[in-house]
C-alpha cells in the first residue's frame, strides 16, 4: 500500500495502523508494587539461567557442535595428562 512518487513508494498514514504487529503488547506492573517485584524476580531469574544459551533444539547443528566440544575437552585432558 502506498503512493507512488516519481519512482518510490511513499507510506500512507493509515498504513501502520492497520498492519498486525509482530509480537503481542506486554504491559508492565506499575513502579513499587508487589506485582513489580515479582516480575523483576522472574526476570531476573531466567536472564542469569538463559545467559550465553542458544535455547538447543533437536536440529543436526547442535549435535554437531556439541560433539565437536567434547572432542575438545578429551583432546585437552589427553594432552594434559600427556604433557605431565
Amino acid at each position: 500500500m502506498g503512493v507512488i512518487v516519481g519512482g518510490y513508494r511513499l507510506a500512507v498514514a493509515n498504513h501502520k495502523k492497520t498492519q498486525k504487529s509482530r509480537k503481542p503488547q506486554h504491559h508492565l506492573p506499575k513502579v513499587g508494587t508487589p506485582q513489580n517485584d515479582a516480575y523483576r524476580l522472574k526476570r531476573s531469574r531466567e536472564d542469569v539461567l538463559d545467559f550465553g544459551l542458544m535455547h538447543p533444539g533437536n536440529g543436526l547443528l547442535t549435535k554437531i557442535l556439541g560433539g565437536l566440544a567434547v572432542l575438545f575437552v578429551l583432546g585437552m585432558l589427553v594432552s594434559f595428562i600427556f604433557l605431565t
